[in-house]
């Protein structure tokens, strides 16, 4: 399997590395300069931070994989033609960053072909660096796995904004009034609180491929679906539906299907 081939997974933690000592560099600096971007129904902010470690990781990727592609955030796509496909994310949570809350992550995968083999999501402030190999999904050294549970009237949800769903009031009365309940306000924290089995299942729509790449492999190593509203592959629409099991994914599809 091309994924044994350690050196890649080696090689994404000193890449979080790096930019982890820019981000804890920068932290609550008061000097962070930042100009809005909209993502639907989305306003996020993008700082020159963001653009610092971007092109810093890009450099590191180019010097040991020249011949790899690299698609980012801030600066688009990088095609080589290879089957090897770096993403990144500088920041993810840019509002949470700028305005000192330690909830906003580093998200790094490699996409190989058609399959993404490895996502590592680092949260720096917070000390917890999440990622997967071949087999398994972990949290620094520690392995993780998602919940069982497959009720929906136990579930736990988590989104990052319900600006996201303005222009879907009956999702609100047909599943959010239905689950135990949702937790807004949770970036990528709030798939990785999933992949560990604390929530079960992440709903979100206007999502770009670098908001999720790295979280994919993450989740499902660990147990979970991660999957878009009409269970396709995650990029090929905005809409992103993450559960921590088989069950509880089938069940969330059949009440998101309506709303595409």
């Amino acid at each position: 399997m091309i994924f044994e081939n350690k050196k890649y997974l080696s090689f994404s933690h000193q890449l979080a590395d790096a930019a982890g000592k820019i981000l804890i560099k920068h932290y609550k600096s008061q000097n962070i300069s930042k100009s809005l971007k909209s993502y639907g129904t989305r306003n996020e902010f993008v700082t020159n931070i963001d653009v610092v470690i971007e092109k810093k990781i890009r450099r590191l990727i180019n010097s040991k994989f020249p011949s790899h592609n690299i698609l980012g955030e801030e600066e688009g796509l990088t095609n080589n033609e290879s089957p090897y496909t770096w993403i990144i994310d500088p920041i993810d949570g840019t509002n949470a960053y700028i305005t000192g809350v330690p909830l906003f992550g580093f998200m790094l995968s490699l996409k190989y072909k058609e399959s993404f083999i490895l996502g590592l999501v680092d949260q720096p402030i917070l000390k917890e660096r999440y990622w997967n190999n071949i087999n398994y999904s972990y949290l620094n050294r520690k392995k993780i796995f998602t919940s069982k549970v497959t009720k929906l009237a136990d579930t736990v949800i988590t989104c990052t904004d319900p600006n996201m769903y303005k222009n879907f009031p009956d999702l609100n009365k047909s599943l959010f009034k239905k689950v135990s309940f949702v937790r807004w306000g949770t970036d990528v924290i709030g798939y990785m609180r999933c992949a560990e089995g604390l929530v079960d299942a992440v709903i979100e729509r206007n999502i770009k491929i670098w908001d999720v790449a790295a979280v994919e492999p993450i989740i499902r190593n660990a147990g979970g679906v991660i999957t878009t509203w009409d269970g396709k592959t995650i990029g090929s629409n905005d809409t992103v539906c993450a559960s921590s099991n088989n069950s509880l994914h089938k069940i969330l599809l059949k009440k998101l299907q309506k709303f595409l």
